[in-house]
């Protein structure tokens, strides 16, 4: 059964929703796990691809577009399609649904900022994950 954890960010900002999943990723790594960043569109995907490059200067974040050939025992894969199967073990949602193949995880990051849309969509997905009698963190920062 899948853990979910909600951040709650009182920023608006996108930049800060994709600087806060660059290093909830790092932590999950640190810790020994797989992480797929789920986002959208292509777009999406390489914007956060540049992002994990350039977030922390002094360090490297291990990270491949889902399906690229040198996507093999990456730490971090990022994709705007379905999750790889058994791939990983930890989900950072970035999407504005809650995910679809939450069984598959054993940790699953939702990150919403303070706009009213990221809000009402967090609700939704906490809602879903609720019913479903997953166990929920929320975490405001």
């Amino acid at each position: 059964m899948p853990r979910i954890n909600f951040y709650a960010l009182s920023s608006h900002e996108e930049s800060s929703r994709l600087q806060l999943a660059c290093r909830v990723a790092e932590k999950a790594v640190e810790k020994g796990h797989q992480v797929f960043i789920q986002v959208s569109t292509e777009a999406e995907c390489d914007r956060l691809d540049k992002l994990l490059w350039e977030f922390k200067p002094a360090s490297f974040l291990p990270h491949a577009l889902a399906g690229a050939s040198d996507s093999d025992g990456v730490a971090v894969l990022i994709g705007y399609g379905d999750c790889p199967a058994g791939a990983t073990d930890v989900l950072i949602n970035l999407r504005s649904t809650a995910c679809v193949q939450h069984q598959q995880f054993e940790i699953i990051n939702e990150i919403i900022t303070a706009d009213p849309d990221s809000v009402a969509t967090g609700r939704k997905s906490y809602t879903f994950y609720r019913s479903l009698g997953y166990p929920l963190d929320t975490h405001k920062l």
